[in-house]
């Protein structure tokens, strides 16, 4: 090897080393500093262990759930004392559930929506009582969103797109009733990712086909068709309630 040749071998070792050296403190976290230009920086808060970033709902949020579904057959019906007679549940499941949830994001709305539906049942108002309901319903949802890997959220929120569907078919509104159609799609759609497992895979395909016949009959304004198809999204998302029941 030539003197000349020896000399770039050296230079371009030199030069490699430097880049790698150099390439290593590029990923290098930096230090934080003890102090910044107008004190100190902001302290850094550790983690929360696993198992509290990722809690399990408490049940009484699925019981919840079910007791809607009394609730509002009772609206539908406008048989009242069925109506009285979830609320009573509701005002025995709630105090636990807010005691369990603490000041989790939906906790107020529900809250005062759950007065308001006691009211509105009171008077004996259906569509009053159904808004309240589905308010409820909807921070009840918002509680869920809390549990990150439950599918509970997802739940209240169809269970809320199927009664829109079926009180505006009882009211004989089709316009409404397609339209809610519309949204039950789209939800089911957002929401069936997150409940497939293998144990309950059987009933979420039941599901989805009694979505898509439920459509055919929203927009052929069959209402017989309708109440069979809401009957059978009842007895599979029942079904998928109780299996991540307290899971």
């Amino acid at each position: 090897m030539t003197y000349s040749n020896y000399s770039t071998l050296k230079l371009v070792t030199v030069i490699s080393l430097t880049l790698l050296v150099s390439g290593c403190n590029m990923f290098t976290p930096l230090k934080k500093p003890e102090i910044g230009p107008a004190g100190s920086p902001v302290e850094t808060k550790p983690n929360p262990p696993i198992s509290q970033r990722f809690e399990s709902p408490p049940k009484e949020l699925y019981d919840l759930e079910a007791t809607a579904g009394v609730i509002f057959q009772g609206i539908n019906k406008k048989d009242w004392v069925q109506a009285e007679r979830g609320i009573a549940t509701l005002q025995t499941l709630w105090p636990q559930i807010k005691d369990l949830a603490g000041n989790k994001k939906g906790i107020k709305d529900a809250d005062e929506a759950l007065t308001t539906l006691e009211t509105d049942i009171n008077k004996q108002s259906s569509s009053a009582s159904y808004e309240s309901l589905i308010k409820f319903m909807a921070s009840v949802s918002d509680v869920g969103k809390s549990y990150k890997l439950s599918p509970l959220s997802d739940i209240v929120a169809i269970g809320n797109t199927v009664r829109n569907v079926s009180f505006y078919v009882q009211e004989k509104d089709w316009d409404k009733a397609k339209a809610k159609m519309k949204e039950l799609e789209g939800a089911w759609g957002q929401a069936k990712p997150s409940m497939e497992k293998v144990g309950i895979l059987a009933e979420i395909t039941k599901t989805h086909s009694a979505v898509k016949q439920l459509k055919d009959a929203v927009e052929a304004e069959n209402k017989g068709a309708v109440e069979e198809q809401i009957a059978n999204i009842n007895e599979s998302m029942g079904i998928i309630r109780e299996y991540y029941h307290g899971k």
